[in-house]
């Protein structure tokens, strides 16, 4: 039976915890862990504690023990999951999604669920951007859109995210879960470009989508890009009153990814030789790939 004293440092490393107190949270929860080693609860916490501080192989050890001690603890096994799949271990990842109830093919091969679309925020405690992705697997993402620079993550970037849905944003009508990012799990080869453009018309733009994913590149219309409050962008933000504007003031700001600043200019210069009225200003690099940064 546990004692008032491993139930109060339980609810201490808690309260620790939630005010930044890392390293007391931790003594905290290993101090109530060592006097009742067989309850799995203060295994979790260290195990979201260190999930959520990007230590992957201590949160790893501490939810192993935690659906040791519990194996109906569905938050344990979903991040020791997500911890596998940090550290690339397939074998371990594929045993905890088994476990939490998700059926897995295959032993110890990179997953691929293949489970559809949803949308990731990046940098969540920063500025908490929100782009479409694909979904990889229940822990990881792969960027449709082309970011803003300023949020460091690229278009093709695969991206670990958390487990809770975190809002949603609708599309076609139909509402997609917002993740969370973790971290970036692999950074993709492409650069992000800026260009301001007078485009003629819609149809313009649809010419220009069309031309970049032919050549495998991603465009973006940043004009379109609102800055909204936190508690907003957590829900589906549709009519709000909260501060919000358009980036750049609306100015018909794009961003482009690609491999090679050549092909991109290739495709810009055949895009303008179709468009009557459209220019486009100075190509700017604003992002590079880690590997040429």
């Amino acid at each position: 039976m546990r004692s008032k004293l491993t139930n109060w440092l339980n609810s201490a490393g808690n309260n620790a915890n939630n005010a930044g107190k890392l390293a007391l949270a931790v003594l905290l929860y290993r101090a109530a862990a060592t006097l009742y080693p067989t309850w799995s609860v203060p295994f979790y916490n260290l195990g979201l504690l260190y999930k959520n501080s990007g230590n992957w192989s201590k949160s790893m050890e501490c939810n192993r023990r935690a659906v040791l001690l519990n194996a109906e603890d569905e938050g344990a096994w979903w991040n020791l999951a997500i911890a596998a799949t940090a550290l690339h271990d397939w074998k371990e990842a594929r045993r905890a999604w088994r476990g939490f109830g998700l059926e897995m093919d295959g032993d110890c091969d990179e997953i691929h669920t293949l489970s559809g679309t949803a949308c990731v925020r990046l940098n969540p405690n920063e500025s908490g951007e929100v782009v479409w992705g694909d979904r990889i697997d229940p822990a990881r993402i792969q960027v449709l859109n082309v970011p803003l620079p300023e949020s460091k993550r690229r278009f093709r970037d695969i991206l670990l995210n958390d487990g809770a849905p975190n809002g949603t944003r609708t599309s076609g009508g139909r509402d997609y879960p917002v993740f969370d990012e973790l971290e970036l799990w692999k950074a993709s080869a492409y650069s992000t470009f800026e260009a301001d453009l007078s485009i003629p018309g819609d149809s313009a733009v649809e010419d220009l989508v069309r031309r970049c994913r032919e050549r495998d590149m991603g465009v973006e219309d940043w004009g379109t890009v609102r800055v909204i409050c936190a508690a907003c962008s957590r829900g589906n933000p549709g009519a709000h009153d909260c501060a919000r504007q358009a980036v750049g003031d609306g100015r018909k700001t794009f961003g482009f990814a690609a491999t090679s600043r050549e092909a991109l200019e290739e495709v810009i210069a055949d895009w303008l030789a179709a468009s009557e009225g459209a220019t486009v200003g100075e190509l700017r690099l604003a992002l590079l790939p880690p590997t040429a940064a």
